[in-house]
Parts: C-alpha cells; sequence; structure tokens
C-alpha cells in the first residue's frame, strides 16, 4: 500500500502474483511503480488485516491518518488500530523515501 505525504492511500496491486515461498520455479509478475518523496509504501502481512471484523479500507484510513508520523509511530499505531486483538502473526516494514 502506498500512503501519499497529503493521506491519500491506494495498493501497488501491478505485481501480484504467488505468496512468496509457494512455488519458487513458476514466473513472477514484475511491476514498477514511482513513490513520490514523503510518501510511505508499507509492505504487511495478511495478519494485519485479514479478520472477519477487518476490511482493507480500515487499513487505507489508519495509514491516511498517520501520513504525517515519524515511521516507528506510524507502524506502531497501525499495529496497535489493527493488529492488537489478532491471534495471527503480523509483520510490517515500511519504507519513506526522501527528496534527493
Amino acid at each position: 500500500m502506498l500512503t501519499t505525504r497529503d493521506g491519500r492511500t491506494h495498493c501497488l496491486d501491478g505485481g501480484t502474483g504467488l505468496l512468496l515461498g509457494m512455488d519458487p520455479d513458476a514466473p513472477r509478475v514484475t511491476a514498477r511503480d514511482v513513490l513520490p518523496a514523503h510518501s510511505t509504501l508499507l509492505l504487511y502481512t495478511d495478519g494485519l488485516v485479514e479478520r472477519r471484523d477487518e476490511a482493507l479500507d480500515r487499513l487505507r484510513r489508519h495509514a491516511a491518518d498517520l501520513a504525517h508520523e515519524p515511521l516507528d509511530t506510524f507502524c506502531d499505531e497501525l499495529l496497535i488500530g489493527l493488529g492488537a486483538d489478532s491471534a495471527d502473526d503480523i509483520a510490517v516494514l515500511a519504507v519513506r523515501p526522501s527528496p534527493p
């Protein structure tokens, strides 16, 4: 998911394919997207959003609300807001490019 500095979010699904670790010999789709400066690229496991009462739009709202926070706060608050009651494992990785 990409969250811009102004809080717009969208999923980067151009390279969608098999899960990592599944059939390592299968061809993989690749994609390229421009990451604007100060945007946040969020990679996450399904444990963050895959619960019956949880939807991807809730993740988008939380990410948009946290767009101006430092990365550690961004990740911590997502985990608290979306993962606190999850029994599944959760991993998040966030990257925020800065201007050249």
